[in-house]
């Protein structure tokens, strides 16, 4: 009975480091508390090369699915028309460092589409 309860703890731990294995090969967004802005992760001039980067990103997205609409993009407007790329800016760290931007559902796209999130590469 206590190699029974053995294996059994075994397996039950396997499967929990192989669940989190898992996850975290997904890409799995983590928090960046450390205190992180987005200038220090991204350099003194943040806010263009984030701005440039999103832009062409819902470009490509919007080529590749003709069904999801960019406001910037289709009403030819400046991304920070639609949401703001400053200090109050959400935003996280994937496993690789590099900042994802959040945009609730609603703010650059049909509320359908739910929330956007962009992956910004360090400089």
């Amino acid at each position: 009975m206590k190699r029974f309860a053995a294996l059994a703890a075994l397996l039950v731990l396997v499967l929990s480091l192989t669940a989190c294995g898992a996850a975290a090969d997904k890409g799995e967004i983590v928090s960046g508390d450390d205190g992180d802005t987005l200038e220090t992760l991204c350099g003194a001039d943040y806010q263009a090369y984030i701005t440039e980067t999103i832009t062409m990103q819902m470009g490509n997205r919007m080529d590749k699915d003709p069904a999801v609409v960019y406001f910037p993009i289709a009403e030819k407007a400046p991304l920070t028309d639609y949401a703001a790329i400053d200090e109050t800016t959400d935003f996280r760290l994937d496993e690789d460092g590099n900042v994802v931007i959040l945009f609730p559902a609603g703010t650059v796209t049909d509320e359908r589409h739910g929330e956007q999130s962009f992956r910004i590469p360090r400089p």
